[in-house]
């Protein structure tokens, strides 16, 4: 008789804790992807166009490591678009091909240069991956390289340079909305004297915007 008592007892008590679970209609996801529209539910698509510039007010530099010495740029502009964007789990990943890096605006505090022609940047398209990982590392990959086109007192001067890890990596925020990369290896290629043997690169860019969809991308 006890043993049925108590039987009975974890019975009814098993079923009250079940009542007590919210419940799950089915087909329900429990995740949201790894990128969506900010103040939305809206997942950004496969296939969608993203983009942005600088943060305002701030450059795109290569210096000289250490210092504030090299090229800096007003106008930088990143776009791709969406390639993946699994379901946020705390270690997913979005990436997408990364077919414009371009810089405009460049200017040199380097002694004997007179002006930048122009920086561009080679082998693209690049990869682009934002993990929701704690602190959502960035990460741009590829065969990243860089050439810089100077104006000197014995003319133009092209010092070319390439990714020395084969990548750029960086961090995204939420608030404000932006990926930033800091003091980024490059290693010297080829050049005159007047090339520094290597550069580190810097830059902030946000808000990153879909603009297949319109508004401003987050990670979740």
């Amino acid at each position: 008789m006890r043993n049925r008592l108590s039987a009975g007892i974890a019975a009814l008590t098993a079923a009250g804790a079940l009542l007590l679970l919210p419940a799950v209609p089915a087909g329900a996801v429990s995740s949201t992807p790894v990128l969506t529209i900010a103040g939305t539910s809206t997942a950004v698509g496969v296939g969608d166009t993203l983009a942005a510039n600088l943060v305002s007010g701030t450059f795109a530099t290569m210096y000289n490591p250490g210092t504030t010495t090299g090229v800096k740029c007003s106008t930088s502009t990143i776009g791709g678009s969406v390639a993946v964007n699994p379901l946020a789990t705390g270690s997913a990943t979005a990436s997408g091909p990364v077919g414009t890096l371009t810089f405009a605006g460049c200017t040199s505090n380097v002694v004997g240069v007179t002006g930048v022609n122009s920086l561009t940047m080679s082998n693209l398209p690049y990869t682009l991956s934002i993990s929701d990982s704690a602190g959502l590392p960035v990460s741009l990959t590829g065969t990243i390289q860089a050439a810089v086109n100077l104006k000197t007192l014995a003319g133009n001067a092209l010092c070319t340079y390439s990714s020395t890890s084969g990548s750029l990596n960086g961090n995204a925020t939420n608030t404000p909305p932006k990926i930033t990369m800091t003091n980024q290896p490059f290693t010297k290629l080829s050049g005159p004297s007047i090339c520094f043997a290597s550069i580190n690169f810097s830059a902030a860019y946000g808000p990153v915007t879909d603009t297949t969809l319109g508004g401003t991308v987050f990670v979740n």
